[in-house]
C-alpha cells in the first residue's frame, strides 16, 4: 500500500501517477533503468525519428506562408512593399534554421549549416538591396559570413572524425582557431584600409600553434602522455 506524496491520496501499485494531482509515483521497489524506460526514450534521437517529417514539413511551410501572406497583405494596404520584405525574408531564415533539420534527416549535418549560412547571406543582401547600399555587405559582412561558415564546416568535420586520436583532433582545432584569428583580422583590415596589415592576429594565433604542435608531439610520445595522465589522474 502507498499513498501520494503531494496530496495523501492512496494509490494503487501499478500507477505511474496520482489520480487526483498527477504528481509521478516513483516505486522504489522498481528499478532506475525501469522507470526511465516507461517515461522518456534512451536517446533524443529516438524521439526525433518517431516524428512524421513530411507531416512537419507541409505543417512548417503552412506556419510560415500564413504569417508571409499576411504581412504582405497589410503592406500592400499600407500603400507598397516598403517592410514586408525584412519580415517575409526573417521568417524564411527561421524556417530554414529551425524547420529544414527536423523535416529532412541527414546523417551529416554540414548540408544544415551551409544552407544556414547560405539563408543569412540572402537575408542581409536582401537588406542591402532594400536599404540601396551594398559597400558594407560585400566589404565585410559576406566575407566574414563565408570565414565563419568554412570554420564552423571545418570543426564539425574535425570533430566527428572519431577514428582520430584526441589530441591529434585538439591540434587541428586549435590550428584552425588560430587561421581564423588570421583570417577576421585580415577580412577587417580590409574593409578599413583596403590593405592586410596582420598584428594582433598573429599574436593570438602563435601561442594557437605552438599549443597544437605541443598537443601532436604528446600523442606521439606515449611515455610522455602516459606520465601526465598518472599525475594528474586522467
Amino acid at each position: 500500500m502507498s499513498y501520494c506524496v503531494q496530496c495523501g491520496v492512496r494509490l494503487e501499485e501499478d500507477l505511474d501517477r496520482c489520480p487526483l494531482c498527477k504528481t509521478p509515483v516513483i516505486n522504489p521497489n522498481v528499478p532506475a533503468d525501469a522507470r526511465r524506460e516507461g517515461t522518456q526514450p534512451e536517446h533524443i534521437e529516438q524521439a526525433i525519428s518517431r516524428i512524421d517529417r513530411g507531416y512537419v514539413l507541409r505543417l512548417s511551410i503552412i506556419l510560415t506562408l500564413i504569417p508571409m501572406l499576411a504581412v504582405l497583405l497589410m503592406d500592400i494596404i499600407d500603400g507598397g512593399y516598403t517592410w514586408s520584405p525584412y519580415v517575409i525574408g526573417a521568417l524564411a531564415l527561421l524556417w530554414c534554421a529551425l524547420a529544414v533539420p527536423l523535416a529532412f534527416r541527414l546523417k551529416r549535418p554540414y548540408l544544415y549549416v551551409a544552407l544556414d549560412v547560405l539563408a543569412l547571406c540572402g537575408y542581409l543582401a536582401l537588406i542591402a538591396a532594400m536599404s540601396g547600399d551594398f559597400t558594407w555587405y560585400f566589404g565585410i559582412v559576406l566575407p566574414l559570413l563565408v570565414l565563419i561558415g568554412a570554420a564552423t564546416l571545418l570543426m564539425m568535420l574535425i570533430i566527428r572524425r572519431r577514428e582520430m586520436l584526441k589530441l591529434y583532433r585538439a591540434a587541428l582545432s586549435l590550428v584552425l582557431l588560430a587561421a581564423f584569428i588570421v583570417g577576421l583580422e585580415a577580412i577587417i583590415d580590409l574593409s578599413l584600409w583596403q590593405q592586410v596589415a596582420l598584428g594582433w592576429s598573429v599574436y593570438t594565433g602563435i601561442p594557437l600553434v605552438i599549443l597544437a604542435l605541443t598537443a601532436a608531439a604528446l600523442q606521439h610520445n606515449k611515455a610522455v602522455k602516459e606520465a601526465i595522465r598518472k599525475r594528474l589522474f586522467l
